[in-house]
Protein backbone atom coordinates (compact mmCIF):
# COMPACT_ATOMS: atom_id res chain seq x y z
CA UNK A 1 0.00 0.00 0.00
CA UNK A 2 1.73 3.32 -1.02
CA UNK A 3 1.58 6.07 1.39
CA UNK A 4 -0.79 8.17 0.01
CA UNK A 5 -2.93 4.93 -0.15
CA UNK A 6 -2.57 4.54 3.99
CA UNK A 7 -3.25 7.99 4.60
CA UNK A 8 -6.28 7.60 3.02
CA UNK A 9 -7.00 4.20 4.91
CA UNK A 10 -6.00 6.36 8.07
CA UNK A 11 -8.62 9.13 7.12
CA UNK A 12 -11.10 7.04 6.68
CA UNK A 13 -10.62 5.21 9.99
CA UNK A 14 -10.46 7.91 11.75
CA UNK A 15 -13.72 8.56 10.40
CA UNK A 16 -15.37 5.56 11.35
CA UNK A 17 -14.08 6.13 14.96
CA UNK A 18 -15.37 9.56 15.49
CA UNK A 19 -19.16 7.67 14.15
CA UNK A 20 -18.42 5.10 16.65
CA UNK A 21 -17.88 7.45 19.36
CA UNK A 22 -20.65 9.09 18.66
CA UNK A 23 -23.05 6.44 18.12
CA UNK A 24 -22.19 4.59 21.50
CA UNK A 25 -22.50 8.16 23.24
CA UNK A 26 -26.08 7.67 21.84
CA UNK A 27 -26.31 3.65 23.17
CA UNK A 28 -25.27 5.46 26.57
CA UNK A 29 -27.57 7.89 26.32
CA UNK A 30 -30.80 5.53 25.45
CA UNK A 31 -29.60 3.32 28.30
CA UNK A 32 -29.82 5.87 30.40
CA UNK A 33 -33.61 6.76 29.33
CA UNK A 34 -34.22 3.28 30.24
CA UNK A 35 -34.28 3.95 33.84
CA UNK A 36 -37.75 4.45 36.16
CA UNK A 37 -37.82 6.75 38.87
CA UNK A 38 -37.07 5.68 42.08
CA UNK A 39 -40.32 4.60 43.48
CA UNK A 40 -41.97 3.86 40.16
CA UNK A 41 -42.53 0.24 38.94
CA UNK A 42 -40.17 -1.07 36.24
CA UNK A 43 -42.33 -3.34 34.33
CA UNK A 44 -41.08 -6.85 32.77
CA UNK A 45 -37.43 -6.95 31.93
CA UNK A 46 -34.33 -4.96 31.45
CA UNK A 47 -33.94 -4.28 27.53
CA UNK A 48 -30.90 -1.78 27.95
CA UNK A 49 -28.88 -5.50 28.16
CA UNK A 50 -29.48 -5.78 24.94
CA UNK A 51 -27.37 -1.94 24.45
CA UNK A 52 -25.36 -3.86 26.74
CA UNK A 53 -24.26 -7.11 24.64
CA UNK A 54 -24.20 -4.70 21.61
CA UNK A 55 -21.28 -2.53 23.29
CA UNK A 56 -19.13 -5.97 23.76
CA UNK A 57 -18.38 -5.74 19.56
CA UNK A 58 -18.23 -2.55 19.76
CA UNK A 59 -15.80 -2.42 22.41
CA UNK A 60 -13.45 -4.46 20.63
CA UNK A 61 -13.93 -2.48 17.27
CA UNK A 62 -12.91 0.59 18.81
CA UNK A 63 -9.95 -0.57 20.55
CA UNK A 64 -9.03 -2.11 16.96
CA UNK A 65 -9.52 1.02 15.62
CA UNK A 66 -7.49 3.46 18.25
CA UNK A 67 -4.52 0.80 17.44
CA UNK A 68 -4.65 1.31 13.90
CA UNK A 69 -4.82 5.26 14.06
CA UNK A 70 -2.20 6.12 17.12
CA UNK A 71 -0.04 3.25 15.54
CA UNK A 72 -0.18 5.40 12.47
CA UNK A 73 1.72 7.79 14.65
CA UNK A 74 5.42 7.73 15.46
CA UNK A 75 5.27 7.94 19.73
CA UNK A 76 7.72 7.56 21.87
CA UNK A 77 7.59 4.24 24.49
CA UNK A 78 7.83 6.65 27.21
CA UNK A 79 4.79 8.71 25.94
CA UNK A 80 2.48 5.73 25.49
CA UNK A 81 3.64 3.95 28.57
CA UNK A 82 3.14 8.05 30.39
CA UNK A 83 -0.92 7.56 28.51
CA UNK A 84 -1.39 4.71 29.90
CA UNK A 85 -0.68 5.39 33.32
CA UNK A 86 -2.64 8.51 33.17
CA UNK A 87 -5.41 6.43 31.63
CA UNK A 88 -5.02 4.02 34.21
CA UNK A 89 -5.06 6.63 36.87
CA UNK A 90 -8.54 8.16 35.28
CA UNK A 91 -10.23 4.77 34.82
CA UNK A 92 -9.76 3.97 39.04
CA UNK A 93 -10.78 7.42 39.83
CA UNK A 94 -13.92 7.04 37.78
CA UNK A 95 -14.75 3.63 39.23
CA UNK A 96 -14.55 4.95 42.78
CA UNK A 97 -16.92 7.70 41.97
CA UNK A 98 -19.47 5.47 40.00
CA UNK A 99 -19.51 3.05 43.33
CA UNK A 100 -19.48 6.39 45.16
CA UNK A 101 -22.74 7.17 42.85
CA UNK A 102 -24.52 4.01 43.12
CA UNK A 103 -24.17 4.02 46.89
CA UNK A 104 -25.71 7.16 46.87
CA UNK A 105 -28.49 6.21 44.64
CA UNK A 106 -29.62 2.97 46.70
CA UNK A 107 -29.95 5.81 49.46
CA UNK A 108 -32.39 7.48 47.24
CA UNK A 109 -33.81 4.86 46.39
CA UNK A 110 -34.30 3.55 50.20
CA UNK A 111 -36.09 6.96 50.52
CA UNK A 112 -38.40 6.56 48.11
CA UNK A 113 -39.63 3.33 49.21
CA UNK A 114 -39.77 4.60 52.48
CA UNK A 115 -41.87 7.53 51.23
CA UNK A 116 -44.21 5.66 49.72
CA UNK A 117 -44.45 2.72 52.23
CA UNK A 118 -43.58 3.79 55.65
CA UNK A 119 -40.51 1.86 56.10
CA UNK A 120 -37.57 0.35 53.75
CA UNK A 121 -37.32 -2.96 52.86
CA UNK A 122 -33.56 -3.73 52.37
CA UNK A 123 -34.45 -6.62 50.51
CA UNK A 124 -36.47 -5.36 48.11
CA UNK A 125 -33.77 -2.14 47.58
CA UNK A 126 -31.06 -5.36 47.28
CA UNK A 127 -32.88 -6.87 44.85
CA UNK A 128 -33.49 -4.03 42.35
CA UNK A 129 -30.24 -2.79 42.81
CA UNK A 130 -28.63 -6.29 41.22
CA UNK A 131 -26.76 -6.02 37.95
CA UNK A 132 -29.39 -6.85 35.60
CA UNK A 133 -32.55 -4.55 36.98
CA UNK A 134 -33.48 -2.02 35.40
CA UNK A 135 -33.97 0.49 38.32
CA UNK A 136 -29.84 0.96 38.31
CA UNK A 137 -29.85 1.67 34.33
CA UNK A 138 -28.84 4.79 35.32
CA UNK A 139 -25.96 3.74 36.92
CA UNK A 140 -24.57 1.72 33.84
CA UNK A 141 -25.36 4.11 31.09
CA UNK A 142 -24.31 8.03 32.48
CA UNK A 143 -21.34 10.13 30.90
CA UNK A 144 -18.58 9.14 33.57
CA UNK A 145 -19.32 5.28 31.90
CA UNK A 146 -19.08 6.30 28.73
CA UNK A 147 -15.81 7.96 29.27
CA UNK A 148 -14.67 4.78 31.23
CA UNK A 149 -15.64 2.91 27.68
CA UNK A 150 -13.55 5.03 25.50
CA UNK A 151 -10.59 5.64 27.70
CA UNK A 152 -10.53 1.75 28.31
CA UNK A 153 -10.70 0.90 24.87
CA UNK A 154 -8.04 3.39 24.22
CA UNK A 155 -5.79 2.09 27.30
CA UNK A 156 -5.98 -1.61 25.74
CA UNK A 157 -4.82 -0.60 22.27
CA UNK A 158 -2.13 1.51 23.70
CA UNK A 159 -0.87 -1.78 25.86
CA UNK A 160 -0.77 -3.73 22.28
CA UNK A 161 0.85 -1.10 20.64
CA UNK A 162 3.78 -0.81 23.73
CA UNK A 163 4.20 -4.82 23.82
CA UNK A 164 4.30 -5.16 19.90
CA UNK A 165 6.77 -2.86 19.48
CA UNK A 166 8.17 -4.98 22.24
CA UNK A 167 7.87 -7.51 20.14
CA UNK A 168 8.99 -5.98 17.08
CA UNK A 169 12.51 -5.61 19.16
CA UNK A 170 12.87 -8.60 20.18
CA UNK A 171 12.91 -10.23 16.44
Amino acid sequence: MGNLEGEIQIRKEKIVLLVLCIFTMLLFWLGNLMNPKPGSSSGNGNPAILIMWTLVPLFCYLVYLWFRVIRSYTIKKMIISLGSLLILVHLIVAYLYQRSAFLKYREILAEAYKANFGFIDWEYIDQITTFSSIHVNNQYFNPNTYLMFLTASILIALVIIYFSQEWRKQK
